[in-house]
């Protein structure tokens, strides 16, 4: 239950464990089997909330709102995350310059930029949703972006000589949280969009082994900045296919 809660702790605006006497690393650490559970939280959130506002606006102000909502339910953590990733690859020359680099509070111009493409192409993306799968893939998107940092974690190994969140979550994400949250995400997948739907999954899963990959070479393993890189990639790739598979040259 604790690892639970954890979970809406480290991807919610929740403070759960304020008055709690906090959490331990191993149980934050676990926490990642329940990362989809926390999406599917705010993916209810944003559906809900996107249905109420399209009685009263179109669906391209709904769409914009539906994105402020979805940043605002995990207060930009994995935004930060994605643009100080950025900043760190494109800055930095040597695997010690691009971890000083993703280190530092500031945001550099090109981390800048970058958050400005990734939020545009997002608002864009859910905009072109079809009308037959818009609320479902809208309620998936968190759910998927959540799972998709699990198995980064279980495949990854931390970057920093020193401890941090990224840490925690290489060393306690093992095969039961890897399955647990797959699962969850699978039946997910299947209940709302149906059992093709679940197909996503394999590509999803083959660009976060490529990121695992890539990101050893480049900074010696993975950090909390590059978990927030690859949730918002992610988020992009599944609306990508949700388009393209719901086109008619795909049908």
């Amino acid at each position: 239950m604790r690892s639970l809660l954890a979970a809406f702790q480290f991807l919610t605006i929740i403070p759960l464990f304020q008055s709690r006497g906090g959490v331990d690393g191993r149980e934050i650490g676990q926490s990642t089997a329940y990362f989809p559970v926390v999406g599917a939280f705010q993916g209810g959130i944003v559906t809900g909330s996107a249905f109420l506002f399209s009685h009263f606006f179109s669906w391209e102000v709904v769409s914009a709102l539906s994105l402020i909502i979805i940043v605002l339910t995990n207060g930009g953590f994995h935004l930060d995350g994605f643009a100080d990733t950025v900043d760190g690859l494109a800055g930095g020359k040597t695997r010690e310059e691009r971890l000083r680099i993703m280190k530092d509070p500031r945001t550099g111009a090109i981390g800048v930029v970058a958050l400005v493409l990734i939020l545009l192409l997002q608002f864009l993306l859910i905009k072109h949703l079809p009308p037959s799968i818009r609320y479902g893939a809208l309620f998936l998107l968190p759910v998927v972006s959540r799972w998709s940092m699990v198995p980064m974690a279980f495949w990854g190994i931390y970057a920093r000589e020193e401890s941090g969140l990224g840490k925690v979550f290489t060393d306690h994400t093992g095969t039961v949280q890897f399955i647990v949250a797959s699962t969850l995400t699978t039946l997910a997948l299947g209940v709302l969009l149906g059992i093709p739907a679940i197909a996503v999954l394999v590509p999803l899963t083959l660009t976060t082994y490529l990121w695992v990959s890539f990101f050893r070479r480049r900074l010696g393993g993975v950090t909390g900045d590059v978990f927030g890189f690859q949730s918002e990639l992610s988020g992009v790739l599944f609306l990508l296919l949700m388009i393209a598979g719901s086109s008619p040259l795909y049908s």
